[in-house]
């Protein structure tokens, strides 16, 4: 019984010790936050054969 007293004295201690009143609290960064984030108007992906290719359908026997 004693000695878990003791652990818990040490612990409170401990913790105690650990404190600094010296730091500023942080504070949640609140900048203007953008709602509405841009857009890309054109998603589709750009053509890597240097064009766009006419679509050919495959001849059926």
């Amino acid at each position: 019984m004693k000695k878990s007293l003791l652990l818990l004295v040490l612990a409170a201690a401990l913790a105690l010790g650990a404190c600094d009143d010296s730091t500023q609290p942080t504070k949640a960064n609140t900048d203007a936050i953008n709602k509405n984030p841009q857009v890309d108007q054109d998603a589709r992906p750009k053509s890597t054969t240097g064009g766009d290719q006419p679509v050919t359908a495959p001849e059926s026997k």
